[in-house]
Parts: structure tokens; C-alpha cells; sequence
């Protein structure tokens, strides 16, 4: 596996990919938390990291994601996410890749096994963001991606197409976005929003949906390029 990943790795190209430190608002329904993410390179590859947390609430989560981009192509090493909600207590979930006999392998908490074909590489939550990121660059504005369930140990086809252009603001300063529209496998839509002059940076992610509301949004960011 290790052999196998950093052939991807070796290949991938860190040319005109920028670094970003950005704070972002999360809410869940009626509950919200304060948000840092940082992405950076990392040898041939990258990484991201979120960190977020309520302190009225005693809520954090803790997610980090590895990965390298070669051929136009995200191949994930490694995600793991900490959950701290109340009355539940911690919850740790680890997800590592195994590219030479294709599976995806979560431990901590939550375990499962699951295989993938070569063609149809399952992305954890904050790798799919990337690779949203690099196709827009490359101009693809319609594809599909296969996005892990991380509680159920399956994943699923869900289909992006951008239907429009906004301009978002962030302190006062306006991004021109690119707008996506996610259909998951059940037909539910979401909203994504990606910043042209970011770089192509998620800045807001909007799900409407009556059973739980979803609200991502950039509110300061303290670091680009």
C-alpha cells in the first residue's frame, strides 16, 4: 500500500495549487460551531484540516484529510475525524485506503471494510472538496463523484452540475462563485458555492432539506497563497 500510494504521490503536481487558512460559521439545524480550516501541502501531497467547536455547548470536531491528485484524480491516504457532542461523549472514526487490494478501511469507533473498483475511488467528506476544486480549474462544470458514508461503511454516486454564478462577501470583500448543484442518490439537492479568484475554494455550502438544515459559510480568510 505504502509502495503503491506514493507512485501517486511522486506524480502529483503541487504547480499553482494555493495553501489557505480560512474561518468558517457550521450549523447543524439550531446548533452552530466556530470553524478553522487549513489546507497546505504536504511532500508531493496534501492536507486538511478542520477544527471546530461550540463552547457553550461543549461541542468540537476534529477532521484531517491526506491525499495526492495525479491525472486529473484525487487518491486519498488517509481521513479520521473526533466528534465531541453532549451527553454522547467522543467519537473517533479513522479511515485509511488500501489502493493495492482496493478497500477502504475505517476503524475507532465505527468499523467496516468496504472494497471499491479501480475506476470508482470513494472520497471522504473533505477530499471531494478538492477534487470539486480542481475540476472547476479545469473547466468540467457536470461530473459525478462517489462520496463515502462514513456511518454505514458504503458510498454513492452523487452528481454536481453548475447552474449559475453569485457573488458572495466575505468582510466586505465580494468573491464571484461559481454555483453547484449536488444531487445525492435520493434525489436531495444542495448548494455549493465556490470562489473564482480563491483559486476555486468551497467558501459556502447551503442544504435546505426540512429534516436538517445545513449551513457552511467562509467568515474571514486569514491566509491565501
Amino acid at each position: 500500500f505504502i509502495i503503491s500510494l506514493s507512485i501517486f504521490y511522486l506524480n502529483a503536481s503541487n504547480a499553482n495549487v494555493y495553501e489557505y487558512e480560512i474561518r468558517f460559521k457550521n450549523k447543524v439545524g439550531p446548533f452552530s460551531l466556530d470553524g478553522l480550516k487549513t489546507f497546505s501541502k504536504k511532500g508531493s501531497g496534501y492536507i486538511v484540516t478542520f477544527k471546530g467547536e461550540n463552547r457553550v455547548l461543549n461541542a468540537e470536531i476534529l477532521q484531517e484529510s491526506q491525499f495526492g491528485f495525479n491525472n486529473s484524480k484525487v487518491f486519498p491516504a488517509q481521513y479520521s475525524q473526533q466528534i465531541k457532542v453532549p451527553l454522547r461523549g467522543k467519537q473517533i472514526q479513522n479511515i485509511s485506503y488500501d489502493f493495492k487490494d482496493m478497500k477502504v478501511i475505517s476503524s475507532g469507533d465505527v468499523n467496516w471494510v468496504i472494497t471499491f473498483p479501480g475506476n470508482q475511488i470513494p472520497l471522504d467528506p473533505i477530499s471531494s472538496g478538492f477534487q470539486i476544486r480542481q475540476n472547476l480549474k479545469m473547466g468540467i462544470e457536470e461530473f459525478a463523484l462517489n462520496l463515502l458514508k462514513l456511518d454505514e461503511g458504503t458510498f454513492r454516486k452523487n452528481n454536481f452540475k453548475v447552474i449559475g454564478e453569485e457573488v458572495l462577501s466575505i468582510k466586505d470583500t465580494k468573491y464571484p462563485c461559481k454555483v453547484l448543484e449536488r444531487t445525492d442518490e435520493k434525489g436531495r439537492k444542495s448548494l455549493y458555492y465556490v470562489a473564482e479568484t480563491l483559486d476555486f475554494i468551497l467558501i459556502k455550502v447551503s442544504d435546505e432539506r426540512k429534516e436538517r438544515k445545513i449551513s457552511i459559510e467562509a467568515e474571514k480568510i486569514l491566509s491565501f497563497g
